[in-house]
């Protein structure tokens, strides 16, 4: 599980470094996957060593030492003082054993929420980019109405048609100003 956790913690700092690590990404996924898998091994360990010392016969009998030496002693069935005074050895050594799985299964528990934390950041930075791609794009096309509202206006007057304005000396300049004012008063909204 430690070997686990540096190698997690080195792409996770490496992810939040880099910005354009899709690789990683995918890295960071299969240790998401390893982290889980241990982490479901490390609960199921414990749940067998939960069951093996709430046994006070089966711990009794783990005692091998002392089953060797004094084999009288464990013939069924036991009293209860005899099974606990021999199961203290195997119990000190098996919560021993538990101590180290829940400090595992601990470390795996702050690695998931530092891989969750990653994927957040992740996230924010895909959220922020999608953001911008939508400013520009929204910029873009306010700047092409702007162009298609005075191409209207041109192709409208480029007709050749009579319209009595071709006479005006003004004509053109109340058009072309009329024009920037109504595309730059669409450009605003």
């Amino acid at each position: 599980a430690s070997k686990l956790c540096k190698d997690v913690e080195r792409i996770i700092l490496s992810i939040t470094m880099d910005t354009k690590a899709p690789k990683k990404y995918e890295k960071l996924r299969v240790f998401k996957d390893k982290v889980k898998e241990t982490e479901s091994r490390i609960k199921g360990f414990e749940r067998a060593l939960n069951q093996i010392l709430d046994e006070d016969e089966d711990m009794a009998l783990m005692n091998l030492s002392r089953l060797i030496t004094h084999p009288e002693r464990f013939v069924l069935p036991a009293s209860q003082d005899i099974l606990s005074a021999e199961s203290d050895e195997p119990e000190l050594i098996l919560e021993s054993y538990l101590q180290q799985a829940f400090c595992a299964s601990n470390s795996l528990e702050l690695l998931t929420s530092k891989i969750a934390t990653t994927e957040e950041l992740v996230e924010i930075r895909l959220d922020t980019i999608r953001n911008r791609l939508l400013f520009v794009t929204t910029i873009l096309t306010l700047i092409m109405s702007f162009l298609a509202a005075c191409s209207l206006v041109g192709a409208i007057f480029g007709c050749n048609l009579w319209n009595g304005l071709e006479e005006s000396p003004t004509a053109f300049s109340h058009i072309w100003i009329g024009t920037l004012s109504s595309a730059a008063t669409l450009f605003t909204f």
